[in-house]
């Protein structure tokens, strides 16, 4: 029986992960006032992403806001990745670093849990709603390289957070300290492919000949974190080209008893209009939902994303997260 493949496109824009510093937030919204750095006023989580060179000994520790990367990869040829996780259930109010090393000091990314709910002055516990993300390069000016006539600052690299994992508590007690997914939990799968630019991050301005450089502003990169599209229960992964589950809710997934739900003849095939059919009583059943620019750590109980870097000679960039829920912010609007 022939098949026609089906691909819903999506844009995920992700930003690198900031999380906090203070460990209460003020109940009262913060009137955030952009400072001379770039930065915004208010309360806030950090995140500092160390590079180091390549004889560095790095310890694959948890704990603190600082994570560990290779301090040149050779313009992304040595494969570097930090990967965040949220946990709705979970009893965390600050930023944890779960892997402070990146894959080339001990052969998995670093990893970071951002806190999906904060504690405010008074002990009270809120959804976070998100954050405004901030990043910042630092450090010595083009870190001491010797560019002849050539301006040659400092680079960082932020690529699009890709979903590599998203589940549900099924009511398992222990979900609140899980920050990976089980498939009992009930994993969410999606057929959604990815589209965003990359956000590169420049330590000094290009300096006049007779000047030298000067540290860039942060920049708003709450935009990397933002995610559209698809999400399925796992009950509706039930066949692939192998006539097997694939970790993929597509055509393949679709009951023949759709074949010719548009009007036309039955054919064998799947139609791309039959599968929206399909998804629309799925829809209405709870086991598939549309989201569109949310935050992507809404999307399930617990998600963990991907994020590829490429570090040209940055010794440190600085990543800030403004809880959208105590902060008040008007974010930039696109040109």
């Amino acid at each position: 029986m022939k098949r026609i493949l089906i691909l819903t496109i999506t844009v995920i824009t992700v930003v690198a992960l900031v999380v906090g510093i203070s460990t209460a937030m003020a109940a009262k919204p913060q009137n955030v006032i952009e400072k001379s750095n770039g930065y915004p006023s208010g309360k806030h989580f950090n995140l500092n992403i160390q590079g180091k060179n390549a004889d560095y000994v790095c310890d694959p520790s948890a704990g603190g806001n600082v994570v560990k990367v290779l301090l040149d990869d050779d313009a992304g040829a040595i494969e570097q990745n930090i990967q965040y996780v949220s946990n709705k259930k979970a009893n965390v109010y600050e930023l944890r670093v779960l892997d402070n090393c990146a894959e080339p000091f001990d052969g998995s990314p670093a990893k970071v849990q951002i806190p999906y709910n904060i504690q405010l002055d008074d002990g009270s516990v809120i959804p976070a709603e998100g954050y405004y993300v901030f990043g910042r390069i630092r450090g010595k000016p083009n870190n001491g390289d010797d560019c002849g006539e050539d301006v040659c600052p400092s680079k960082f690299i932020l690529s699009p957070n890709l979903v590599v994992q998203a589940c549900n508590d099924a009511g398992d007690p222990d979900f609140p300290d899980y920050t990976d997914c089980l498939l009992a939990l009930g994993l969410i799968t999606q057929q959604d492919i990815y589209v965003a630019t990359d956000e590169a991050f420049l330590r000094f301005e290009p300096p006049e000949p007779d000047q030298k450089g000067k540290s860039a502003k942060a920049r708003y990169i709450s935009d990397l974190f933002r995610w559209s599209g698809w999400v399925y229960d796992s009950v509706l992964d039930t066949s692939g080209p192998g006539g097997v589950p694939d970790g993929v809710v597509d055509e393949w997934d679709v009951p023949l008893t759709y074949d010719g739900a548009d009007g036309s003849i039955p054919d064998g095939v799947i139609s791309e209009a039959e599968f929206n059919i399909w998804r629309a009583d799925q829809e209405a059943a709870g086991l598939a939902t549309h989201h569109t620019d949310v935050w992507i750590f809404d999307i399930a109980d617990l998600v963990v994303t991907q994020q590829p870097i490429d570090n040209d000679g940055t010794k440190l960039m600085k990543l800030r997260f403004y809880p959208v829920a105590t902060t008040e912010f008007t974010p930039p609007q696109p040109e």
